[in-house]
């Protein structure tokens, strides 16, 4: 029976997850690029303005014994309102945070990062249904169907670290297997272990010393306890 793989779920989940979350980044850096770094501009500008105006006058009051005009006290009280408005005084937006918010957060996950992860969902499950093996041994990849005949061996060193096997064809192609991505890809990995090092490996690609460790320990009963003797 062909052996037939299909896209990990945890795959489907990280990649909305981080469609979200670069969606996420990507609109709160165009809400602080085009209203709350402008905001906070205006305020402090609006701010500083009041200042000056505020001490300048403040200053002309105490030394102009004529006071201020009606004009003067108008524009001094005004600032004085205006001073009133903030609890702190405002800080000045640093030159780099519309650049960041621009590149980082707008391009780089908005432009960049969200379609990249809408992408991969769309992608891998297409990915997934074209990889099978078949009834006769042949394997069946996204880049096309590979003979049994030109498979000529799997190496197995990454597999135990990081769930990868790796097919070897006659022409010195290698075909990249990816248990983490795709679902059931262990049993084809396995399928081609066991044709070419069946004394290491199960059809479900396990080690089989692993195995024979597993199922010795589980048949080994455990001691009785020891009971002391009568007196």
């Amino acid at each position: 029976m062909a052996i037939q793989a299909s896209v990990q779920p945890r795959q489907i989940g990280w990649n909305i997850l981080y469609t979200v979350i670069c969606g996420g980044l990507a609109l709160w850096g165009a809400w602080d690029y085009w209203v709350t770094i402008p905001r906070a501009e205006a305020n402090f500008e609006r701010y500083t303005e009041a200042v000056a105006i505020y001490q300048t006058l403040s200053e002309k009051s105490q030394q102009d014994s004529l006071g201020l005009s009606a004009e003067e006290t108008a524009s001094f009280l005004l600032a004085e309102a205006e001073l009133a408005e903030f609890a702190a005084p405002p800080v000045k937006p640093a030159a780099y945070d519309r650049p960041v918010q621009l590149w980082l957060y707008m391009v780089g996950c908005g432009l960049l990062g969200t379609p990249f992860f809408v992408w991969n969902l769309i992608s891998l499950p297409r990915q997934a249904r074209r990889w099978r093996l078949e009834d006769d041994g042949s394997l069946a990849t996204p880049e096309g169907l590979v003979p049994a005949d030109e498979i000529v061996d799997i190496d197995m060193t990454r597999w135990m670290a990081k769930s990868i096997g790796t097919v070897l064809l006659r022409d010195g192609r290698k075909v990249t297997l990816d248990d983490y991505k795709f679902r059931d890809m262990h049993l084809i990995v396995g399928a081609l272990a066991t044709r070419f090092h069946p004394e290491e490996w199960t059809s479900e690609a396990r080690m089989k010393t692993a195995a024979v460790v597993e199922d010795a320990t589980e048949a080994t009963p455990e001691p009785a306890e020891a009971t002391e003797p009568p007196r």
